[in-house]
């Protein structure tokens, strides 16, 4: 592969990663079908690799699309901070909303990266339950949110939807002795406490809570002291804390996380490239 690559060709492969379609990528770059397919194609050729995998239901990154996805989103955004007058902009900011069950190492060193080749916007960031996140987004207090859709309880269709796998946690990725599976769960209400407890009940096995806390946080601690068995995101592992083999306990369903974002009559190209950045910071855990 020769070492210069046409900025065109990166802007589409990132496009259809993040819509999972090179209909609705080309709507939204606005070319022709036709023509976004031609840049792929050409993109493929210069890497000498497949990148895309097409089928009835989309498009999707092949292992070597995903490797270069990271890259096309940073020489896009870096390209895209080239356009005369960007640097000049007055500083203004951006309101970021998260639930506390995304943040980890990941997230915040997207927003740290993302501030450090943006100056003219002024990142702050939000972390709280759903319900206090969607309150603030539906008076405007936030320009992103991302949360869960089925919780949320926003009616606006979100911008982007990620599938992340929910699983088992323990200690050392042990199984607890005993009979009797000890949990520690979010609080109610909660939909990941609801899938835990159906999903053992359905199974018939024999539990009992021995912790629960509405911090994402004090779960986590628990689970790392050995306290018993809970279900966090992919991106919770490290340290001791590790997943349970897939067949010590019942499988439980994936979780959606959607990002909102508010665009209402103003430049917010700084917003679509955060939005492109946790899109691909996200999808890494839906892998």
């Amino acid at each position: 592969m020769t070492s210069d690559i046409d900025t065109a060709l990166l802007r589409a492969l990132a496009a259809v990663a993040r819509l999972g379609s090179i209909n609705r990528a080309a709507l939204e770059l606005g070319r022709t079908q036709p023509a976004l397919s031609l840049q792929l194609r050409k993109l493929e050729q210069h890497c000498g690799q497949t990148l895309l995998q097409r089928s009835t239901r989309g498009v999707t990154l092949t292992a070597a699309g995903q490797a270069l996805l990271p890259y096309a989103e940073r020489i896009v955004s870096l390209a895209e901070q080239m356009v005369p007058g960007s640097l000049a902009m007055e500083p203004r900011r951006c309101r970021v909303g998260l639930i506390e069950d995304v943040i980890s190492h990941h997230l915040p060193q997207v927003l740290a990266d993302f501030s450090a080749v943006h100056p003219s916007l002024r990142v702050e960031v939000r972390a709280a339950m759903e319900a206090e996140l969607s309150e603030a987004y539906r008076r405007n207090d936030l320009d992103l949110l991302i949360a869960n859709p089925l919780q949320c309880g926003l009616k606006e269709t979100p911008k982007w939807v990620v599938e992340c796998p929910l699983r088992w946690m323990a200690l050392d990725g042990r199984m607890p002795e005993g009979n009797t599976l000890p949990l520690v769960m979010f609080a109610a209400p909660c939909s990941w406490r609801d899938a835990m407890l159906d999903a053992l009940r359905l199974s018939a096995r024999p539990f009992r809570i021995v912790f629960e806390s509405a911090s994402q946080l004090a779960v986590q601690a628990a689970l790392e002291a050995g306290l018993g068995v809970g279900a966090l995101l992919p991106n919770a592992v490290g340290g001791r804390l590790a997943p349970l083999p897939d067949d010590y306990l019942p499988p439980l369903p994936s979780v959606p996380l959607a990002l909102y974002r508010r665009a209402e009559g103003r430049d917010d190209s700084g917003l679509e490239r955060l939005s492109r950045l946790f899109f691909h910071e996200l999808s890494r855990l839906s892998a």
